[in-house]
């Protein structure tokens, strides 16, 4: 008999020190808070730092294509890519086979975010010690953080679907995740980092300004990657488990392929996903940087990269305000198509304008705009395309055959793309020390990157939108779902309790719990001012009466 495979089972994610501290059948407003907003943002404001200096440290301190010739830091990227695409077979795979009481992708969350936060660190720090060492150094601890760390990381996507069946909670822990991400991260952290620490401590500083600041960043980000762990739940993954493990492994690894395959809506999913990596993938993380330099004419002496970047992030502020609302409203296709229309708009604005800086920024306030749905909410619509597969196929999609061909279509993109756009730069004649006297070839690149790139991304975000009309099913897909596990449960004697009934429950009892702490407390108060208990119980009770008519 084949014996099967059970990773964490029994083990440290299983003891009680490991535990959720929610402890609700529904979402709470602690777990939304310091699970998706507050906690996430230590290992993503590291990730920013790490991946916005990364390139910068290897060209400006430690010279690794003087020292091991020309193309050395592009191979290193390529390897850790190549490397990154196997990873993420590996990991799709021990997911699957994870059976803990933590759920199947928290400890691995868990984990990344250390082994990113380690690996991270010792990339910047290296030892002082013959080149050859260092090479192999910086290719240990690059492989470690971008070929295992970020794949272990990319699967916090993946708790916006599995911590509720609830689409307004999913839509509203994904924004608050992005919120963390862009706003909190991508404005204030990359802001401060790219525009005002890199020029006063970090550009033609030693290393050991560079070490000291990614170190802080790391330790910033493990007791944050804790209170992340442990205010998270996959409530369904808990739901109906020993259904859906009897369910999976009748299914064989080429049924699951043909099933993913042959869901609509999971492959407008993957295309928009492919979409969106691509145009990331294509800017590079300096691309703002260059532009403001070469278009706009940014030095170190005046404040254009600066106002630039500040006026450009204003639109991620106002997104908090009006994404969830209208998307609400509207849903979440209706709302992206409309604000992709915007974000065409001001590519065409920003590449009218040329060289004029209020128009390159009216034109990128616009542009940013246009993006707030796609930045903030877009991932929720994307990730229960997953519900679209559990309700056809009878199995959720986070597992081996779908998380390994997402995680190899990102990497093998982002391997192809990697390096791009700084390899456009050179083939057109860059010359860092030049400005804005740049070959027209160059000119005509960042323009190409800033502006078309994103024009084309947003006209296919928008065709695929038009057919992907999966919210207005998602409700009949989750009670046809539940039916199922209730079904399933019955058949194996156990009495099924819907996630509703089990809050009911929960709140009963909390209020049940509250009246006793109250009599309690006013017991006492009564016996300490030798006050009748019955009269003033009957005065908070006709109090409480009168507040209820009122409503």
């Amino acid at each position: 008999m084949k014996k099967h495979i059970k990773f964490f089972s029994g083990g440290l994610f299983d003891s009680p020190l490991m535990n959720s501290r929610v402890k609700t059948a529904s979402m709470t407003w602690a777990e939304k808070l310091l699970g998706y907003l507050f906690g996430p943002f230590g290992i993503l404001a590291f990730v920013a730092v790490v991946n916005q200096l990364a390139e910068l440290y290897y060209t400006e301190i430690f010279y690794i294509d003087n020292i091991f010739g020309s193309g050395s830091y592009l191979l290193m990227t390529w390897v850790t890519k190549a490397i990154g695409i196997l990873s993420g077979i590996l990991i799709a795979y021990v997911v699957e086979h994870t059976e803990s009481k933590a759920g199947r992708v928290r400890p691995l969350i868990l984990i990344g975010c250390l082994l990113s936060a380690v690996s991270g660190f010792f990339m910047f720090y290296i030892p002082e010690m013959p080149d050859v060492a260092k090479l192999v150094w910086i290719y240990i601890f690059n492989i470690l953080y971008n070929g295992l760390g970020a794949q272990l990381l990319a699967l916090r996507t993946h708790m916006f679907t599995l911590c509720t069946r609830s689409q307004d909670d999913r839509n509203l822990v994904n924004l608050f995740e992005k919120m963390s991400s862009f706003l909190l991260v991508g404005t204030a952290v990359t802001l401060t980092v790219g525009s005002v620490l890199y020029y006063t401590m970090l550009h033609g500083h030693p290393a050991s300004n560079w070490i000291g600041l990614i170190g802080a960043f790391a330790a910033l980000s493990v007791p944050l990657s804790f209170i992340q762990y442990y205010y998270t739940k996959e409530r369904v993954t808990a739901e109906g488990e020993a259904a859906k493990k009897s369910e999976e492994a009748s299914i064989s690894v080429g049924e699951q392929i043909k099933a993913l395959f042959t869901s609509k809506y999971w492959l407008m999913a993957t295309a928009l996903t492919v979409t969106m990596t691509i145009a990331n993938n294509l800017a590079g993380y300096n691309l703002n940087t260059n532009f403001c330099t070469i278009i706009l004419g940014a030095t170190a002496d005046n404040s254009i990269n600066l106002l630039y970047t500040i006026a450009s992030g204003v639109p991620m502020g106002l997104g908090i305000l009006i994404v969830y609302p209208l998307c609400k409203k509207f849903t979440i296709r209706k709302t992206t198509i409309a604000f992709s229309v915007v974000a065409i708009l001001g590519c065409l604005v920003g590449f009218l304008s040329a060289t004029n800086f209020v128009g390159a920024i009216a034109g990128n306030f616009i542009y940013n705009m246009g993006t707030l749905p796609v930045v903030y909410i877009l991932g929720a619509l994307i990730n229960a395309a997953n519900d679209e597969v559990e309700y056809n196929k009878g199995f959720r999609p986070e597992g081996t055959v779908s998380m390994a061909i997402i995680m190899c279509v990102v990497n093998l993109v982002t391997g192809i793309f990697a390096g791009v756009y700084e390899t456009g730069l050179n083939m057109n004649g860059y010359d860092p020390l030049a400005d804005m006297a740049q070959p027209v070839g160059v000119v005509n690149w960042l323009y190409f990157i800033k502006y078309a790139v994103p024009a084309i991304e947003y006209v296919i975000i928008i065709l695929i939108l038009i057919f992907m009309n999966l919210e207005s099913k998602l409700l009949d897909m989750q009670k046809a779902i539940r039916a199922r596990c209730k079904a399933a449960a019955e058949a194996r004697g156990e009495v099924w309790i819907s996630p509703e009934e089990l809050e009911e429950r929960e709140r009963e009892e909390n209020a049940r719990l509250a009246e006793e702490a109250r009599i309690s407390d006013l017991k006492a108060r009564c016996a300490k001012r030798g006050l009748d208990f019955e009269t003033e119980n009957q005065k908070y009770l006709d109090k409480k009466a009168k507040k209820a008519n009122k409503k």
